[in-house]
C-alpha cells in the first residue's frame, strides 16, 4: 500500500486512540466544563473521520461516522446528558467504527451499516433528544451585550447559552486586548487558562478603546467561580470582566418548561477539582525516515568504537580526557536510540481500551455477567504490531465470551458464581511480549474436538493424541465444533486466521484448558527492537548479554567449576552447566564464575540453574535488534552492535531449557 494510504491509516488510528481516551473522562464524575470539552473533542474526531472516509470513497463508513457525529452534537447542545448507559452506547459506536476501519485496511468490502447492532439504542437517543412541543428556547437575549455581538453567535453557541442558564450557571464576559505580533499565541494561552475554570462558550471580536492598539476579543465563559484574577495575563491585556447573564433572572415558567421529565444526573459531592485536558500536538514522521536515522546513528556508534580501539592501541597515558569524552558520546548515542525507539511504541493499555466496551456490550447481548480485569497495560509494543494484533485479539475475546463462559444458570448449577471471570494480561519475557487471555468457563470439549478432527481428516482414528495436539486442532483452517457461525464469534475471522496473523509476526499461539475450570490462550509476540538491561559475560573470546530480569545471583571465585557439578548457593543445591555446552560450543576445561538463572517472575518452584562463564564483565543497557538469521538459533534472541563486535543477547528461558537437556544427557552417559 502506498505511503499516502499508510498515513491515512496511522492518522485514523491516532484519532480512535484519542476518542477512547476522551470517552474515559466521561465514565467518572467531572465538572461540567470538562464534560463539555470532552464532548466537543469527540464531535471533532468523528467529523474528521467522516471527512477522511468520504474523501477515500468509503461512503458507508462516512454515513456511520456522521451518525455518531450527530449524537455528539446533540450532547454539545445539551439535548443529551452524559449517563452511564449513554457512555456505553458511545463506546460501542466508536468500537464499531474502529473495527470497520480495520476491515477496510485489510481490504474487506464495506457493510451496509457499521452501526447495525446499535440501531435501536441510537434511535432511542435521537428520539429522546427531539425538541419538546412548543419549539426550542433561546435565552441569548438575556446576555448584556450589544445586538451586533449577539448576531455573531452561532446556533451551537446560542444552544449552549440557553442550556447553561437553565442549569443555573452564570455567564461572564472577559475582554482582552492583545498585541498584533503575538495575539494568536496569547489568545490560545488565555483560552486554555480560562477553560480550566469554566466552559469557554465563544471568542468574539471586540472594538479596541481609542487609546489602545491591538486586537480585542470578548471571551464568553460559563462558570460559577471564574477566578479571572488567576489568569496568566500580561500587563494591560485584560480590559475588563463582568457578569453578562445572571441565571437568577430566568423566569420560573421557562425553567419549569425546560425539562418536564429531567434526565437523571449525578452531582458528586464533594465536586472533584477542575481538570484540564490539553490537546497533544502530534508530529508525523514517516517510519522510513526514523529507520534511516537509526542506521546513521549505528554508523556513528561504529566510528566511535573505531576511535576507542585506536586510542587503546596508541602508547602513552595522555588519553584520559578523550576516553571520557568518547564514553559520554556512547551514552548520548544510546539515549537518542532509546528516544527513537519510544517514537515507535504505544502502551498495551491502548489495546485493552478497545476490549472493555466490546465486553460490556457482549455481556448485555449474551446475558452473561462478566468481571473483566487487565494487567500489564503499562508495557509497550510497536505501533505496527498493535495495528495487526487488534482484530485477532478481539476475536479471541469474543470466542471466550461466546463459547468459553457459561450462562449464569449453568454456572450456578456447577457451583460457580453467576459472574464469569475474564482476565487479560501482558508481560515481557526478554524480547517477547506475552499476552494471556484466561476465562473460568467450561473449557474446550476435547472429546468433541477429537471427533471433529477425525471427521475432517486432520488426525487418525484409533491413535492417542496429547491434549496439546487436540487443542491445536482449533487453529486449523476450517475447523469448528459449531454447525454454524453466529453473529458473535463467527464474523469471518477464524482461529486459523488468528494463528496466521500471529505467526506472520514471528510469534506463537498456544491453547490449553481444563474441563469446567476454564481455558487459556497465550500469544508470544517478538519485538523487533527493545532496550534491555543486561549482564555482560564472556565465554572464550565471545561476549554475551543476559537480561537482568532472569539473573538471580552472580558469583566468581578461585574454585574450579565444570559442567555437571553441584553447587551450594544460598542454602540450595543447584546444578551447573557451562554456557558453551548450552549453545553447542566446545567446552572449556574449567571456569571460575557462574550466573544463576531463574524463570522471570517465577515462584518458589521456578527452575534455577547455575550457568558457568569465563568472566563477568558488568552490566549495562543495550539496544537489542531482531536479526532474521537468528530466528531459529536456540538460545539467542537478538544482537547489539558493540565496540568489540556483535553482543549476542541470550534468551534466558531458552538457555534454561538447553541447560536442563545438556545435564540430562550427561546423566544418561553416566
Amino acid at each position: 500500500m502506498d505511503q499516502p494510504f499508510n498515513d491515512v491509516w496511522s492518522e485514523c488510528e491516532d484519532l480512535f486512540t484519542q476518542a477512547r481516551a476522551t470517552l474515559g473522562t466521561l465514565k467518572t464524575p467531572q465538572p461540567a466544563h470538562v464534560v463539555q470539552a470532552s464532548v466537543n473533542a469527540l464531535f471533532r474526531t468523528t467529523h474528521t473521520l467522516k471527512g477522511m472516509a468520504g474523501m477515500l470513497g468509503f461512503h458507508s463508513f462516512s454515513r456511520a461516522a456522521h451518525r455518531m457525529e450527530d449524537i455528539f452534537d446533540l450532547m454539545r447542545q445539551g439535548r443529551l446528558r452524559s449517563t452511564d448507559s449513554l457512555t456505553d452506547v458511545l463506546e460501542a459506536g466508536i468500537l464499531a467504527l474502529e473495527s470497520g476501519m480495520e476491515g477496510l485496511r485489510r481490504g474487506r468490502p464495506e457493510p451496509d451499516d457499521y452501526l447495525l447492532p446499535l440501531r435501536r439504542q441510537l434511535g432511542e437517543l435521537e428520539a429522546l433528544a427531539r425538541p419538546t412541543e412548543g419549539g426550542s428556547r433561546d435565552l441569548t437575549t438575556m446576555l448584556d451585550l450589544p445586538p451586533e455581538t449577539l448576531k455573531a453567535l452561532s446556533d451551537y453557541e446560542r444552544t449552549r447559552v440557553t442550556s447553561l442558564l437553565l442549569d443555573s450557571t452564570p455567564i461572564h464576559g472577559l475582554t482582552v486586548c492583545l498585541d498584533y505580533a503575538t495575539f494568536d499565541e496569547r489568545l490560545r494561552t488565555l483560552s486554555e487558562a480560562v477553560a480550566m475554570h469554566g466552559e469557554l462558550i465563544s471568542t468574539l471580536p471586540a472594538d479596541p478603546p481609542e487609546d489602545r492598539e491591538g486586537l480585542c476579543f470578548l471571551l464568553l465563559v460559563a462558570s460559577a467561580h471564574p477566578a479571572f484574577e488567576e489568569l496568566p495575563a500580561l500587563e494591560g491585556e485584560v480590559l475588563g470582566m463582568a457578569l453578562v447573564a445572571d441565571p437568577a433572572r430566568v423566569p420560573d415558567s421557562l425553567r419549569a418548561k425546560a425539562d418536564p421529565e429531567p434526565a437523571p444526573r449525578l452531582e458528586p459531592e464533594p465536586q472533584p477539582p477542575p481538570q484540564h485536558y490539553p490537546e497533544m500536538e502530534i508530529l508525523r514522521i514517516p517510519a522510513q525516515q526514523v529507520e534511516v536515522l537509526e542506521a546513521r546513528l549505528m554508523d556513528v556508534g561504529q566510528l566511535r568504537d573505531a576511535a576507542s580501539r585506536w586510542m587503546r592501541r596508541t602508547p602513552g597515558n595522555l588519553h584520559d580526557e578523550p576516553v571520557g569524552l568518547l564514553g559520554g558520546m556512547q551514552d548520548g548515542l544510546l539515549e537518542v536510540q532509546k528516544t527513537l525507539l519510544q517514537m515507535r511504541m504505544v502502551k498495551v493499555e491502548s489495546l485493552f481500551s478497545r476490549i472493555e466496551p466490546m465486553v460490556k456490550n457482549l455481556s448485555r447481548e449474551l446475558g452473561k455477567p462478566v468481571k473483566l480485569t487487565f494487567q500489564g497495560g503499562e508495557l509497550e509494543l510497536e505501533r505496527s504490531l498493535l495495528g495487526r494484533l487488534g482484530e485477532p485479539f478481539l476475536h479471541l475475546v469474543r470466542n471466550a465470551m461466546d463459547h468459553g463462559l457459561e450462562p449464569p444458570s449453568e454456572r450456578v448449577a456447577q457451583g460457580k458464581s453467576e459472574t464469569g471471570a475474564l482476565r487479560i494480561s501482558a508481560s515481557q519475557r526478554g524480547r517477547n511480549l506475552r499476552f494471556d487471555i484466561r476465562d473460568d468457563g467450561r473449557g474446550f470439549d476435547l472429546a468433541r474436538m477429537e471427533a471433529r478432527g477425525i471427521g475432517l481428516g486432520l488426525i487418525k482414528e484409533g491413535q492417542h493424541y496429547t491434549p496439546e495436539r487436540i487443542h491445536r486442532l482449533a487453529l486449523e483452517p476450517g475447523f469448528s465444533t459449531q454447525d454454524q457461525a453466529n453473529q458473535i464469534s463467527g464474523r469471518g475471522v477464524g482461529m486459523d486466521v488468528v494463528r496466521a496473523e500471529v505467526e506472520g509476526l514471528g510469534g506463537e499461539i498456544h491453547l490449553s484448558s481444563e474441563a469446567k475450570r476454564g481455558s487459556l490462550v497465550r500469544l508470544a509476540i517478538p519485538l523487533s527492537r527493545a532496550v534491555l538491561s543486561c549482564l555482560r559475560v564472556r565465554c572464550d573470546r565471545q561476549v554475551f548479554g543476559i537480561p537482568l530480569g532472569n539473573v538471580h545471583r552472580v558469583q566468581a571465585g578461585r574454585e574450579i567449576l565444570r559442567g555437571g557439578d553441584q553447587l551450594e548457593v544460598l542454602g540450595k543445591s543447584l546444578p551447573l552447566e557451562s554456557l558453551q555446552a548450552c549453545l553447542g560450543l566446545p567446552e572449556p576445561e574449567a571456569q571460575r564464575a557462574f550466573v544463576v538463572l531463574t524463570q522471570q517472575g517465577g515462584s518458589a518452584e521456578s527452575v534455577e540453574v547455575a550457568i558457568g562463564v569465563d568472566e563477568v564483565l558488568g552490566r549495562g543497557e543495550v539496544l537489542l535488534r531482531s536479526l532474521p538469521e537468528l530466528a531459529r538459533i536456540p538460545g539467542i534472541m537478538g544482537g547489539s552492535p558493540q565496540e568489540e563486535g556483535i553482543l549476542w543477547v541470550l534468551d534466558p528461558e531458552a538457555i534454561l531449557g538447553l541447560a536442563m537437556d545438556s545435564l540430562m544427557r550427561r546423566v544418561a552417559r553416566v
